[in-house]
This record gives structure tokens, C-alpha cells and sequence, in this order.
């Protein structure tokens, strides 16, 4: 099919092969006519000798090719050529001409002539046009992949700025790319990045797990946990994963790293004001006070919410059917599962039986589906007695402007699980999101 520029894509699929000639010679036009329909039968010529009419015909008439003279008395091939190009016609131009000499050949070349064919061989005119419409096609399909390329690298930034997963692409020495999120947990800006390797980030103590764990270029993907040094030098832990790619026709590492600083303070016992949970080893409620404190701000900076999960487990039952000790090591299994959470969450044991889990980055219907599968995998634990749980969410800072606040919201909202679910127990799907909680079914 013709498009708007007058070029087809592919004219030996049209039902003729359309050709516009500026010729003041009829001779010489009919031996043009006579040499293209002993290689293509369906093949249709207009011919113009005079400016006027050259432009009324193109701009009146759709074709696959320009052929044009050089000499055509007032005005030249190049006229013709250029006339062309300021009307944006993108049609191939091919001059076929007398003698035209070795300089003023190679000025028309310059010039943007697809070929040039002597009046002395117009057996070579179909070869010409078929080499210039091939180029013309093989021109858009470059336009077309490059296009596409650009769209889809778009796509890709507005996703990766969108993440609150520091991401890199590392290509050699430095880092072609990174996103927001890797400024903020690094402390560089994304110009320092640039001159930067991620490897110039890792911490001494985890630049072994980092070689080690280095994928090559065959394998999918390789997570593990690493330190960083930031600009000011303080450590952060990173929960990484890195995968290798073809990036513009060379070997690249997409690195994608989540924050994991708080958990790991939680699980190696870091030491301030406030402690861990004697029993379960899980942050108390000052040190989860600590965290969402952090997270608060951070929320309230980049304007993304920050949820808090409230699971309130059945513990009374569990003491007066089993026995403390039974009791005891119910809260032990609850806390393994919830450690299980998403690498930027994090877990901590409130009073009794009541757990909460700190969000980033997650929005009320994200929490409540969170919420479900943790509250399907402690009722599913078979390592001693049936557990059973109520669920309550609470969302920063719709739902409070402090930890106290979301508590009290969130166990508002508390509602019963019982335990057998919906006709026949929990799974890990959900149905439509309802205040504070969404039944699994």
C-alpha cells in the first residue's frame, strides 16, 4: 500500500509499479518505458518536462520513484531533486542522464541521489530502482526498530523511576542508567553514579559474596544480600539482584537492589535504646517505632503510602487447650512466618499475641493482600496446634499522622478469620478489597 510520502514499502505487492519521469525528450522517455516492462510488465509512467507540472503531478498523484535528466534546458536534475525534498516528498530519485562526468557525479550523490543510470545502459534501470526501493524499505524498517527501541527504553525508565528498588545497568566501567530510588539509598547523585561500577559501592566484607555471586552470561538471574558504603560512608544492607542482558549490541548487568538495612539490624540484634522481643527474637515496639518513624518520612517524601499489617493471634485458646509451652512456640512459628515477608518489610511482636508488620510502599489493597497470605501460611502451619488470626491494615497517612495513630486504626479494623476460611480453607487468592480486611476464598 502506498503511504502519504508517495513511496510503497513494497511496490512489487501494488498492483502497479508507479514511476514519475521529468524528461523533455519523448524519445527518450518511450526507450525508459520500452527497458522497465522487459523486467515488469505492470509498471505505469507520468512524464513532465516543466517545474509547474512536476509539482502538480507529484503532489497530485502517489509514486514509487522519481527518475529525472540531468540537463533539462532552464532547469536541472538537481532542481528536480531538490524541489522534491523541500515539498518532504521521501520518494527515491534516480537520475538517468547523458554523460555526466566523475565530479558532477559525485556532487548529485552528495546530494541525495539514490543512483544515477546512463541514457548508454538503460539496461541497468530496473536493477537501480529495485536497489533503491529495497534501500527505502530497508531505511523504514531501521525507523521503524529504532522507533520501537526508543519506546520501549521509555517504558522501561518511567517504570524503573517509578520502583522503590534502586536500579542500575552497568555496562564496562560505569553505570549507563540508574534510577531514582539508587540516589536515595546510595547518597550519589546520578552523575557521580554515571562514572561509577555498583562494584565501587560494595562493602570490603561483601565483595566475595558479590564475585561469587555474579552470574555469567547464560543464567537468568542471581540474588543475594550485600553491603554498601554510601557518599557519607554509612552501611546499608541490600537485598540484589542481577541479571545479565544484551544492551546495544554489548554484554550488560541489570541490577536491581532493595533496601534491606532495617531487617537486618532486626535479625543481627542491633543494639539502641530499644530491644527485641525476648521469645520470638523480633523487633519490640520500640524498635518498630524506630523503623516506621523512617518509613513515615520516607513516604511522606517521595508521596508514596506506607502500610502497617496487624495480625492479632488466637493465643488464649492455644494456652488453655495446649498449655503455655504450646503457646509459646505458636508465637515462634508466627514469627518464622512472618520473616518470610518481602525483603523491605519488616516484622516485629507487639503484646501477647498481636504482631505488626511495617509496608514500604504499599498501598492499602497491596497490605491487605499481604496480609491474607501470611494469615493462609499460619493457618496451613501443621507444626503443632491450628493457629488462627484476625487481620487489621492501616494506611500512612490517611489513616494517622504517628505509630499510635495507625495502631489504633488498624485494630479498629481487626475482624475474624475463622479458621476454616470459605468452604474449605485459606489459599493464597482474594476477592474484592473491603475495609480492613478481604476474606480469602
Amino acid at each position: 500500500m502506498a503511504t502519504s510520502s508517495g513511496l510503497q514499502d513494497n511496490p512489487s505487492e501494488a498492483s502497479k509499479l508507479r514511476i514519475l519521469l521529468v524528461e523533455d525528450n519523448a524519445d527518450d522517455a518511450e526507450l525508459c518505458l520500452l527497458h522497465l516492462r522487459k523486467t515488469n510488465r505492470d509498471v505505469h509512467i507520468d512524464v513532465v518536462s516543466t517545474p509547474d507540472k512536476f509539482a502538480s503531478q507529484l503532489n497530485g498523484g502517489v509514486y514509487d520513484v522519481v527518475l529525472s535528466d540531468y540537463a533539462l534546458g532552464s532547469w536541472t536534475g538537481l532542481d528536480v531533486l531538490n524541489q522534491l525534498r523541500s515539498e518532504r516528498h521521501d520518494i527515491p530519485f534516480i537520475l538517468v542522464t547523458g554523460a555526466l562526468g566523475e565530479e558532477r557525479a559525485v556532487e548529485c550523490m552528495k546530494n541525495g541521489v539514490s543512483d544515477y543510470v546512463l541514457k548508454g545502459r538503460l539496461e541497468r534501470l530496473p536493477v537501480a530502482i529495485r536497489k533503491a526501493l529495497d534501500e527505502k524499505r530497508l531505511r523504514h524498517e531501521r525507523e521503524r526498530a529504532e522507533l520501537s527501541l526508543q519506546e520501549s527504553e521509555a517504558k522501561f525508565r518511567a517504570l524503573a523511576e517509578s520502583l522503590p528498588a534502586a536500579t542500575f545497568i552497568q555496562q564496562g566501567t560505569h553505570c549507563c542508567y540508574v534510577n531514582h530510588a539508587a540516589e536515595q539509598i546510595t547518597g550519589y547523585s546520578r552523575e557521580e553514579l554515571g562514572e561509577m561500577t555498583f562494584w565501587q559501592l560494595v562493602h570490603p566484607d561483601s565483595r566475595k559474596s558479590a564475585v561469587g555471586g555474579a552470574p555469567n552470561g547464560s543464567q537468568s538471574g542471581v540474588r543475594y544480600e550485600l553491603k554498601i558504603l554510601t557518599k557519607d560512608s554509612s552501611t546499608r544492607w541490600l537485598d540484589v539482584t542481577l541479571t545479565m542482558f544484551n544492551h546495544d549490541g554489548a554484554l550488560a548487568a541489570l541490577i536491581t537492589a532493595f533496601d534491606i538495612t532495617n531487617r537486618k539490624r532486626a535479625e543481627e540484634g542491633f543494639s539502641n535504646a530499644f530491644g527485641a522481643d525476648s521469645l520470638t527474637g523480633l523487633p519490640d515496639y520500640g524498635r518498630l517505632a524506630d523503623v516506621f518513624g523512617v518509613e513515615s518520612k520516607r513516604s511522606a517524601r517521595t508521596h508514596r503510602s506506607c502500610a502497617l499489617l496487624l495480625l492479632d493471634l488466637d493465643l488464649s485458646t492455644i494456652n488453655e487447650a495446649h498449655g503455655r509451652a504450646a503457646g509459646d512456640e505458636a508465637l515462634c512459628r508466627v514469627a518464622r512466618i512472618l520473616l518470610q515477608c518481602r525483603a523491605s518489610d519488616t516484622p516485629a511482636r507487639l503484646r501477647d499475641g498481636e504482631f505488626a508488620v511495617v509496608l514500604p510502599d504499599t498501598s492499602a489493597e497491596g497490605a491487605h493482600i499481604l496480609g491474607l497470605r501470611m494469615a493462609a501460611k499460619i493457618e496451613r502451619d501443621a507444626k503443632g496446634p491450628a493457629l488462627s488470626c484476625r487481620l487489621g491494615t492501616a494506611i500512612f497517612p490517611a489513616d494517622g499522622k504517628n505509630l499510635n495513630e495507625i495502631l489504633v486504626n488498624a485494630r479498629r479494623r481487626l475482624q475474624n478469620l475463622d479458621t476454616n476460611g470459605h468452604e474449605g480453607g485459606l489459599s493464597d487468592d482474594t476477592v474484592p478489597i473491603v475495609p480492613g480486611l478481604t476474606r480469602v476464598m
